[in-house]
């Protein structure tokens, strides 16, 4: 069916969450912090308008292009990392004569430069949606579609169609709130959202109810249901925590749920006992470093408290039985490997300090105040590419050490991490943990540990790649040489070719120029200021 179908007719839809690995091949896991955008924008489209699928390329693998044929309108979602694998399947969709909509982190900071490769793009929050969905009807697309992601609309989240999709995670992923009020200047929310907001609490009720109801029968999340809220900052309204757990509290459904909020949240302990009250047996805290100097750097304030130390305010709330998970960030431009190292080591010895989820290298997105101030001052390293910003590619020009230390470092402690922090260790760190804590509840027992040994579940399905972790020379994912042999060179550029941040003689990208605020504050349109190479 074309776009402007009668409406007395169903226009097949399909909403895809984009993914490429870090590691760079072509597995799929059952990963529990599963996207829900592509829940969101399907949840908005009419059912009665539209036949609407699901596919989540972490949880069912790569999209097969021999798949892409049948469907009227596509909508594609994905991370900064993921924007390529969003022209590469957008291109084989408007082969087949459907239209296809992005969303996303790129297509909100950078709409035009977006709209190069879609039909439509959606910048914002997903409310656009339905306007997206009535033009299409109508024969009437616009390129460019703008929805404040601080202005949500009523409306409830349809879990029967991860249900239908075959996607179960052991949690139910609830969103009730969008944003963060905090300016850590490596993060996107600041330009992207830029404050906090929440849904209707009654929405959020009866998207919980729904996802129960969605459960396969019998299955552990009907009997025994867990929430998790993939919330940028849950905690960034406290009146409206509060209610939440005041609802969360009184549903006797509910075994426990977990949340993702900033370290603040864990240095407040009325407000960690009030949270454990209430069912909270995990929290994911923006920890992200323990050296001040770092902190400091990206104006983490909300991570520089004087009046509590984090190893204490960890062990507290541990001992009200909320397991505390985060992740850990490394600057290879003040830190060597040596130094990551002794890091590691230490969180390892303290008896107190939990092993972290995740491992990354400082990532500078595209958008973020720290990305326009290492782009003007020529500190991102030649021939960077919006595919090297996953969080193990070395991304910068000056490094605190050699490149060739630093990503043996990363080798390690991304493809195996047992090399770096012994496995006995770690299992003897969990259980120290789990008796610590003093609570018979095996639950909570299994968020201590799997936030713990997660790295090593991470990595323990991951291929050894070959792999430099240099910035524009690293290896690319299959899915780029899957090329159509009779594609145009034209469109082969279009569609699969990397989209480069910062040119091979260090130079920003043509798309970004005009977009540089530095510039565009001075009115300078010059070569950039860079620094020496070194």
């Amino acid at each position: 069916m074309a776009e402007g179908a009668t409406i007395g007719s169903k226009a097949r839809a399909l909403v895809i969450c984009t993914h490429l690995r870090p590691s760079r091949d072509k597995r799929r896991s059952s990963y529990l912090m599963q996207p829900i955008s592509g829940l969101h924008v399907a949840s908005l489209l009419d059912r009665d308008r539209f036949q609407v699928e699901l596919y989540h390329e972490d949880w069912h693998g790569p999209f097969d292009p021999e798949r892409a044929t049948g469907y009227d309108l596509v909508f594609l979602s994905g991370l900064q990392v993921d924007f390529d694998r969003m022209r590469q399947l957008s291109f084989y969709f408007r082969r087949s004569g459907a239209k296809t909509v992005a969303g996303g982190s790129i297509a909100t900071s950078f709409p035009e430069f977006a709209s190069r490769f879609f039909d439509a793009v959606c910048a914002g929050g997903a409310d656009s949606t339905r306007e997206v969905a009535e033009d299409f009807l109508m024969g009437a697309l616009k390129p460019i579609y703008r929805s404040r992601m601080t202005s949500i609309s009523r409306y409830v989240a349809d879990y029967g169609l991860m249900t239908e999709a075959g996607i179960t995670p052991p949690f139910h992923l609830i969103e009730a709130t969008r944003g963060c009020s905090f300016k850590c200047s490596f993060c996107v929310m600041p330009s992207e959202v830029g404050g906090h907001a929440t849904f209707d609490l009654a929405d959020v009720k009866a998207s919980i109810d729904r996802a129960i109801e969605a459960s396969p029968p019998f299955s552990f999340q009907r009997l025994s249901p867990m929430i998790l809220f993939l919330d940028n900052n849950l905690s960034d309204d406290r009146d409206f925590l509060m209610q939440m757990c005041a609802m969360l509290k009184a549903d006797r459904r509910i075994r426990g749920w977990a949340a993702l909020v900033t370290q603040n949240v864990v240095n407040d302990r009325a407000l960690v006992r009030h949270l454990a009250d209430s069912k909270c047996i995990g929290l994911f805290a923006g920890i992200e470093s323990l050296d001040p100097v770092m902190l400091k750097k990206f104006r983490k304030t909300q991570n520089l408290s004087r009046r509590s130390n984090i190893l204490d305010d960890v062990a507290y709330a541990e001992s009200r039985g909320i397991g505390i998970a985060y992740g850990l960030l490394f600057d290879p431009q003040t830190q060597t490997a040596a130094e990551m190292r002794r890091q590691l080591a230490a969180i390892t010895e303290d008896p107190l300090m939990p092993m972290p989820v995740y491992m990354s290298f400082i990532a500078p997105l595209a958008g973020t105040q720290s990305f326009w101030e290492d782009l003007e001052q020529g500190r991102l390293a030649p021939g960077l590419r919006l595919r090297d910003l996953d969080g193990e590619t070395i991304c910068y020009r000056h490094l605190a050490d050699s490149h060739d230390n630093l990503a043996q470092f990363g080798e390690q402690v991304f493809r195996r991490p047992w090399e770096v922090i012994g496995r006995w260790d770690i299992l003897a760190k969990t259980v120290r943990r789990i008796v610590r804590a003093r609570l018979w509840s095996p639950i909570r027992w299994g968020v201590m540990a799997s936030a713990n040994l997660h790295c090593y579940l991470w990595s323990k399905g991951t291929p050894d790649a070959r792999r430099s972790y240099k910035a524009g020379h690293d290896v690319l994912d299959p899915q780029y040489a899957e090329i159509p042999a009779d594609i145009s060179e034209a469109d082969r550029q279009l569609y699969f070719e990397p989209v480069e941040l910062v040119d091979t003689a260090g130079e920003p990208a043509e798309w970004l120029r005009d977009r540089m605020p530095l510039r565009q504050a001075s009115g300078r349109r010059s070569a950039t200021v860079r620094a020496p190479a070194g």
